[in-house]
């Protein structure tokens, strides 16, 4: 069963979140680099500029922390930001996909 985590980072100010979300442009290059498939979405808050969500989807538990400890080890500059973190990591029950043009 794949595994969902969705990350809410509250950064100190707008130019901080908009740095994060900046560094996030190259996590696909270095995770491919490092031969890890991934998916993951990033958001910026409608209410807060300065919070930032990331959804990232694993297909499982050894997948998860695989892609994890390369992005530890490749980006320390994320972490220099402070921000407050809550995480929620859950199992996958359901999924809906629907293309009305297929």
């Amino acid at each position: 069963m794949s595994i969902i985590r969705i990350t809410v980072r509250t950064f100190q100010n707008e130019e901080h979140a908009a740095m994060f979300l900046q560094i996030g442009k190259t996590v696909p290059d270095m995770l491919k680099a490092a031969g890890h498939k991934c998916r993951c979405k990033m958001a910026l808050s409608q209410r807060n500029k300065t919070e930032v969500l990331s959804i990232w989807e694993y297909d499982d538990e050894v997948h998860m922390k695989a892609v994890r400890k390369t992005l530890s080890e490749l980006s320390k500059l994320p972490n220099s930001l402070m921000p407050k973190e809550i995480a929620y990591q859950a199992d996958i029950v359901h999924e809906i996909s629907i293309d009305p043009l297929s």
